[in-house]
């Protein structure tokens, strides 16, 4: 305020002892130019550049850190932050090798504790570990299940936020994908685990998707869909914002911890399976209660596979299409996303932009590069 006012005061005294009418005219204008001057912040345009990224809905989120494209003869790194593998992967080893990749398999990913692919401080130990190393330039997990909660206190957020790599996986991976984002600030993927990269888990949409995102040099753009699928309208509206979400089962788990997906401005992705359509229900109540509908910018359903209803009951696609009109955002359905076959390369903490047109039809855009490029 004493700069304000010193300004003004000096130029109205200026003006009060000038003796030209030239000056009676222009000294007012200088006056308003100089107040408002002081009134507008200053923006540092290049710092704002540099620490933000504007959504489609033109709110500003941070921008996060990304892996680098990955290239010929790179390395994949294996990890296991929840159950044990269950089974041979090696095909899925096999598949990667025949991408071009090498593979280093973490300490844990022949594990075996109980729930567990090993203890939580060994599982995490793991991750950190392939986080670290910079040899590694994306991490695959093992598999999904139950375990990855237990290990979001034990992970070096500061550290991994240093060594921005993708860390792809689904399901009970929703636990890393939240953590990672919001508390490392990086870039992550919501696809397929080793156990579903076997042939006989996944189709050849999942493998295409996986193959082409991994050394993806440019943002996705309109989400390819496998043949015969489509995605629809279930409440009209444009919208843009960072992707985040995953599994609606472990997203409503962290409800209430300092783990929550905050979502602010965040198209939604949700997917489930083997849940009833009440217990849909009462998930969807949660994160209504909590927020983070109302937060979010868009919502887009993937797969509820098995997730029937008794009869006379609500189906779960009316729960899911009541709680898409109760949070009053655009909203789609029909995504390859989740625990079929189809399973899309979705990067999570990037850009993209729903369009539900009102006749029906529908497109998810990804608009940002989820890679940097470079080693």
């Amino acid at each position: 305020m004493k700069r304000y006012d010193s300004l003004s005061d000096r130029i109205k005294r200026i003006y009060q002892h000038s003796i030209t009418g030239w000056g009676r005219l222009v000294l007012p204008l200088l006056l308003f130019c100089c107040v408002f001057a002081t009134a507008v912040p200053v923006v540092d345009a290049a710092a704002a550049a540099r620490n933000t990224v504007v959504t489609g809905n033109r709110q500003s989120v941070p921008a996060r850190a990304k892996g680098a494209a990955l290239r010929y003869g790179d390395t994949i790194g294996i990890a296991a932050p929840a159950s044990p593998g269950g089974g041979d992967t090696s095909a899925a080893v096999q598949l990667l090798h025949s991408l071009g990749y090498q593979v280093v398999e973490g300490t844990m990913a022949a594990g075996h504790y109980g729930f567990f692919a090993g203890t939580d401080e060994q599982r995490a130990a793991d991750l950190n570990a392939l986080f670290k190393d910079d040899t590694v330039k994306a991490i695959v997990c093992l598999n999904g299940g139950y375990g990855s909660a237990r290990i979001l206190d034990k992970l070096d957020y500061a550290m991994i936020s240093q060594h921005p790599k993708p860390l792809i996986g689904f399901s009970d991976i929703t636990a890393l994908h939240t953590a990672l984002g919001e508390k490392a600030g990086i870039v992550t993927v919501h696809g397929p685990l080793m156990v579903t990269l076997n042939p006989a888990n996944h189709s050849a949409y999942t493998e295409r998707q996986f193959a082409d995102g991994l050394a993806a040099t440019a943002p996705i753009g309109t989400l390819a869909l496998p043949a015969g699928r489509k995605l629809s309208t279930v409440v009209s509206g444009t919208a843009g914002g960072i992707l985040a979400g995953g599994n609606l089962t472990m997203l409503a788990a962290a409800a209430g911890t300092p783990y929550e997906l905050r979502g602010d401005g965040a198209i939604l992705v949700l997917e489930d399976v083997n849940e009833a359509a009440y217990r849909i229900d009462r998930m969807m109540q949660q994160l209504w209660q909590n927020g983070l509908l109302k937060r979010v910018s868009a919502i887009v359903y993937g797969d509820f596979l098995d997730c029937g209803n008794d009869p006379g009951d609500f189906t779960t696609e009316e729960v899911l299409t009541y709680y898409a009109r109760l949070a009053g955002k655009p909203a789609v359905k029909g995504a390859p996303v989740g625990h079929g076959m189809d399973n899309a390369f979705l990067p999570f903490g990037v850009h993209a932009v729903v369009r539900a047109n009102a006749d029906g039809t529908a497109s998810l855009t990804i608009d940002e590069n989820h890679n940097t490029i470079g080693s």
